[in-house]
């Protein structure tokens, strides 16, 4: 991971030429003071986030997720070849550190597709685009205490597979699914580790290990000037998961055992696999939450000493958890941990970001004086939840319990909360 041997000169990172989407996300900038340059990407109901700092010789990156599947294609790799292609040219882009918040689809496709890319260009002798230097991953074989591939192993055989087929028997449709998706996606992880390993990416500097926090000794990372303390996962949680891993394995050909075990993924994994970091640089501080919960992430803040011990926690950005989700979070998350930009990367898929999560805002700052951006258009969130509802038989879409847009409008119209709506792109 690049570190500086002196402080940089806070200019801001070079421009490039702009694509539509880049030149949208303009609108919600302002004056940069240290040069750190927070991006979301359009990632449809996933997080796609570049983080750019000051450097002594390039800008540092650091890229958080990449989206499901098509972010790449549409949004992650036309905004680095823009980067790229400068001026001034950077070929290939260096990438300092690529972090995978989640274990889900929706955060790790695209990133499978950037090192898929690089591969494809190893094997054809042909240049890199990119090179990236470090991953940053929890793999589920790492969060469950396997080897590499020891999750695979244990999950491929015919009666394991043959009782996750039968889940959905046991739980509930929607808790089924997910808890499914969650079984299996140990896959994905396990081939980001080797397509790693292929490309001599190293993970998790400097000892290989999971990233979690834990109070003995807090793990505090460095990029360039700035500094990032994990504060989540938690150990003690991670313990309690091998725990239930332990016990599936030892009667996994049993399918009340392996509905047990989805069950309590379905409940665990969003937070387990979650890394949850505090970037700070200079006097600027960022809260990153994956799709970590919320009590989860102030528990990991006050264990890390990073609560005040009166007001709350004052943040320039805070990336809402699991893309703006009210599950998992309260009014008293909001008057806790208040920032003056809150970031849902969200399209409507699965109700995200939820109206109720906008009502806590308000409530915890009725005052206002901070911005809330949604890296789409309340409208168009509203269209594609409607259309999601209509698709999984849930009902109608009911406005008032469901739509954002007049919330949305409201703020606009009352001005004390301001709103973009489109890419993101914050110099601070």
């Amino acid at each position: 991971m690049a570190k500086t041997a002196k402080r940089a000169s806070p200019a801001s990172p070079p421009r490039a030429r702009r694509t539509p989407a880049a030149a949208a996300a303009d609108t919600a900038t302002t004056k940069s003071k240290t040069g750190l340059i927070f991006e979301a990407l359009p990632a449809r109901y996933g997080d796609c986030l570049l983080l750019t700092l000051p450097g002594p010789e390039r800008p540092i990156r650091l890229l958080v997720d990449g989206g499901p599947s098509g972010v790449f294609r549409t949004s992650l790799k036309p905004r680095l070849d823009e980067i790229s292609a400068g001026p001034p040219a950077e070929k290939p882009l260096a990438i300092d550190a690529v972090m995978v918040s989640h274990i889900d689809e929706d955060h790790i496709l695209g990133i499978l597709d950037l090192f898929g890319t690089l591969r494809d260009a190893d094997e054809r002798r042909a240049p890199r685009a990119y090179q990236p230097r470090w991953l940053l991953h929890n793999s589920f074989d790492g969060l469950v205490g396997e080897g590499e591939g020891g999750a695979a192993r244990a999950m491929s055989g015919e009666t394991v597979l043959a009782s996750l087929n039968a889940v959905s028997g046991v739980l509930l449709d929607d808790k089924a699914h997910t808890a499914r998706l969650v079984l299996q996606s140990y896959g994905q992880g396990s081939k980001l580790a080797s397509l790693a390993a292929a490309l001599k990416i190293n993970r998790n500097p400097p000892d290989q290990g999971l990233i979690q926090f834990t109070t003995a000794q807090p793990r505090v990372l460095r990029l360039g000037d700035a500094t990032l303390t994990v504060v989540g996962p938690l150990k003690e949680e991670i313990d309690d998961l091998q725990k239930e891993w332990a016990k599936w394995k030892a009667k996994q050909k049993d399918k009340d055992a392996t509905a047990a075990l989805a069950a309590y993924l379905d409940k665990s994994v969003p937070n387990l696999s979650s890394i949850v970091v505090v970037m700070e640089c200079g006097s600027r501080k960022l809260l990153l939450t994956g799709d970590a919960r919320g009590d989860h992430v102030l528990e990991g803040l006050e264990a890390a000493k990073l609560m005040p011990a009166s007001g709350p926690l004052k943040l320039d950005i805070l990336k809402l958890p699991h893309h703006g989700s009210s599950r998992n979070l309260d009014v008293s998350f909001f008057k806790k941990i208040q920032a003056d930009h809150y970031v849902a990367s969200a399209d409507g898929t699965y109700g995200n970001p939820d109206r109720e999560t906008l009502e806590m805002i308000e409530k915890a700052r009725p005052q206002g004086g901070f911005t809330v951006h949604l890296t789409y258009s309340a409208e168009s969130c509203d269209a594609t939840h409607k259309d999601w509802l209509k698709d999984r038989k849930e009902g109608p879409f009911d406005p008032k319990k469901h739509a954002i847009a007049d919330i949305v409008g409201r703020w606009k119209s009352e001005g004390k909360i301001r709103v973009a709506e489109g890419p993101v792109r914050l110099a601070l």
